[in-house]
């Protein structure tokens, strides 16, 4: 980091995010000062509580002197986007957080995002990825750093926190949420963590263990697979390899070859200068690995034409000797949209949002911010 840098904090008014945010306003001044600057989402999912939040949040900025800005989702819009998607409403919550992130860093020119990731969350979401049956990529430990995403909590337990906040006479809130085991999340935290706690006391060494040595796989297998399966760019987006060339690799340099292409393909919808899918999650869905073990198999299998599939962000067909690899395009908008803004908030649409942030003075007046989402 350097001296006048701008960090963004997100901060969503829980203990971790809250002892970020005071850690870091006290260890403003000195030789390498920094500029600070909080980001609150209200995802208007709770009612009076998630409003709550943001009142609470907005206070402890301006007792910390720090500036910050409230990100309101619309009503509706969360579920809105969970039906559209065919996803979960975490996902599309998260990605609604992320969206309003990236925006606000691009307007108050953040160098870094800082999330309040901890160890606890680290090996929760490793649990939560072996048991959804990720490759290495996915049960690798989640980095400190991440290209413009930084979690200098990764390393602390939530008790620890909690013990600062306490010493420091700072309250926080609690989200109600976290308690609805409907969310496979908060049943792996609830359930399964006191069971292994119970049973197998070195569990979070194994698996942070675990995660480590699959970082180092991942890092290998991708390394690997650059090198010997030599994507080509070609106009529209697309990049393609030659049949034969990939179905003389390993399945899983195959494998590896099309989570790289779809990184590539995706890598302009993350944050600034970073290394791709190490970055804040974008709105494209990540392939199922069993989706591209199936059709790498069959490229090996001697099968040299296949019909065009999309398994999640990216759309893959083997055909004329070349497997081409493109992005998932969303449809196109009409020709004409007509929307009524009433209140300052995010306001997301198929391929591109609209941000309304309130104007501060006489006249009442606001601004209008257009952004371009890519797919």
């Amino acid at each position: 980091m350097k001296a006048d840098d701008t960090l963004l904090a997100a901060v969503s008014g829980g203990a971790d995010s809250t002892a970020l945010l005071a850690a870091l306003a006290a260890l403003r001044g000195g030789a390498r000062d920094f500029r600070l600057s909080a980001l609150h989402v209200d995802h208007a999912l709770r009612g009076e509580e998630s409003r709550a939040d943001a009142a609470s949040v907005a206070a402890l900025c301006d007792n910390l002197d720090v500036p910050c800005r409230v990100v309101t989702a619309p009503d509706g819009f969360i579920q809105g986007e969970e039906r559209r998607g065919g996803r979960g409403i975490e996902a599309a919550a998260r990605d609604f957080r992320h969206e309003a992130l990236r925006g606000e860093a691009a307007r108050i020119g953040a160098r870094f995002i800082l999330i309040a990731h901890t160890r606890n969350d680290a090996l929760e979401n490793t649990l939560l990825r072996i048991l959804r049956g990720a490759g290495p990529a996915g049960l690798a430990a989640m980095p400190e750093r991440a290209g413009a995403i930084l979690r200098p909590l990764i390393t602390l337990d939530r008790g620890e926190i909690c013990a600062y906040l306490r010493e420091r006479g700072i309250t926080w809130r609690e989200d109600s949420s976290n308690n609805d085991e409907r969310y496979l999340r908060n049943r792996v935290r609830l359930r399964l963590v006191p069971l292994l706690d119970e049973h197998f006391p070195d569990w979070r060494k194994t698996v942070a263990a675990l995660a480590e040595t699959q970082a180092l796989t991942a890092e290998f297998l991708a390394a690997e697979a650059a090198r010997r399966i030599d994507w080509v760019e070609e106009p529209g987006g697309k990049l393609s390899c030659a049949v034969s060339r990939f179905a003389a690799e390993s399945r899983m340099i195959r494998e590896e070859a099309l989570f790289g292409a779809y990184d590539r393909i995706n890598s302009t919808d993350n944050v600034a200068d970073g290394n791709g899918a190490d970055e804040m999650p974008s709105r494209a869905v990540l392939p199922r690995r069993a989706t591209l073990r199936d059709f790498s198999g069959k490229i090996a299998d001697g099968q040299t034409e296949l019909p065009a599939q999309t398994p999640g962000g990216m759309t893959i067909e083997a055909k004329n000797g070349r497997i081409t690899v493109t992005s998932r395009k969303q449809k196109p908008l009409e020709e004409c949209v007509s929307i009524l803004i009433d209140r300052p908030g995010l306001y997301r649409f198929k391929n591109f949002s609209i941000e309304c942030i309130a104007g501060n003075g006489a006249t009442g007046s606001c601004r209008l911010i257009v952004r371009e989402v890519k797919p």
